[in-house]
Order: C-alpha cells, then structure tokens, then sequence
C-alpha cells in the first residue's frame, strides 16, 4: 500500500486514558510504534536490536514499555508483528478504496477501555513509597550532619571564651615566660588557624601552646601536657 501522511488528533491523544498512564519515554516510544503502524499497514515486524541503537535504550528499558504498552492494551504482539488497535480505523479507509468518489466508512468498533491491572498499579505505589522512604530518610542523616557540625562549633567557642580564665592559661603563660595580656592577644591569631575538632579542652590547651611557642620571638621551649 501507498506510504501516506495522516491527520493527528490531539485532543484523542490528551483525553486518552491509557496516555494518560504513560510517562514521556512510554509516550514517546508509542508514539513512534503509531508512525509504524501506519507506514506499514499495522504490520510492524519486531526488531529490537535496531530500536535500541534508534531510540538509545537499554534492552530492559524497551522490554519494559513493551510489557507497559500491553497492559493498557495500546499495542498487541502476534508472534513477531506488532499492531496497534488504535490505527485500525484510519487503515481501514485507506484499505477500502473509493465508492462513489467517496472513501469506504470502516465497520465501527466498540470503544473498550482498559481496565487498570491492579497488580500493576499496586506495584507502581509501593515503588512510589519506596522512593519517598529513600528521601525521608536522607533528610534525616542531612539533619544529623548538621546537628553534629552545630555541635562541634558551640564545643570550640566555649573552649575560646573558657581558656583566658583557665588554669591551663596560667600555666601556658609561666611556661613559656609571657604576661598574660600579651598571651591573651595570640587567642585571636590562633583562632584563625586552630582546626574544629578536639578531643578535650585539654588538647585544645595543648595545640594552643604549640602554637604560641612556634610564633614566639624567643622560642622558648614548652611542656606538652596538661594534666
């Protein structure tokens, strides 16, 4: 038969409601099975290995639109030929010829609409809960992060407002042989460059006289331990 154009219906198309339960890649690739079917008189010989390369799928991807496209009664597979119901109506006064100068009426079908599998539609909302379980719970360890880091900046704070009035400052202070206003001016440089986890205040302490003694002018050797 003559390879023709023919008239698209959108309005059919959107009021659909077996389209209305595919998503866009379902859509797109029954789409191009309708062009099939009306190049080749709705005998369109199964060739996967080319619609993979054609339309960039994977195999599990095409079986699984094909599996989709079947349940909701869009397509039908006889042994190796796909055919779409839909398409018959319009072959059919193609395949009719002329009467009278006027195209042959197709005999009319009763409009069957497909009833949902509930299997399937069952399946597809445990997926959905799946997936919103998934998101629920990465919420939850982005909050745990947040209160661990919110926790790790108060210690550090508490341990620079405690350390000009601790007893490790004094000693800092006698061991390095620095007055202790001029040794509460190198809190400010240390906090700069002090890091956010300690495992005590004592190590912070410890990290702060490192610190204080390899900036110092006269290098005074120091003790490293505060116990």
């Amino acid at each position: 038969m003559a390879k023709l154009g023919y008239t698209w219906y959108p309005k059919d198309w959107g009021n659909s409601d077996s389209v209305f339960e595919l998503s866009l890649c379902e859509r797109g690739l029954y789409r191009e099975f309708i062009d099939f079917a009306m190049l080749n008189d709705n005998k369109t010989e199964i060739k996967k290995d080319v619609w993979l390369r054609k339309f960039s799928v994977s195999i599990n991807e095409l079986n699984l639109i094909l599996d989709k496209l079947l349940l909701l009664n869009l397509i039908e597979i006889k042994e190796n030929i796909l055919f779409i119901p839909s398409c018959e109506s319009r072959l059919n006064l193609v395949r009719g010829g002329s009467i009278g100068g006027k195209k042959s009426k197709p005999i009319p079908k009763p409009i069957v609409k497909p009833i949902p599998n509930q299997i399937e539609i069952e399946r597809l909302k445990e997926i959905e809960r799946l997936k919103e379980i998934k998101r629920l719970e990465e919420i939850e360890i982005l909050k745990k992060i947040a209160e661990q880091n919110n926790g790790i900046i108060n210690s550090i704070e508490s341990y620079f407002k405690e350390l000009p009035t601790s007893s490790n400052f004094e000693l800092i202070s006698a061991s390095l042989n620095i007055p202790k206003d001029k040794l509460t001016l190198k809190i400010a440089e240390f906090k700069k460059t002090s890091k956010l986890n300690y495992l005590n205040f004592n190590e912070f302490c410890h990290h702060f006289k490192n610190y204080v003694n390899k900036n110092n002018s006269s290098n005074l050797k120091l003790k490293t331990s505060f116990k």
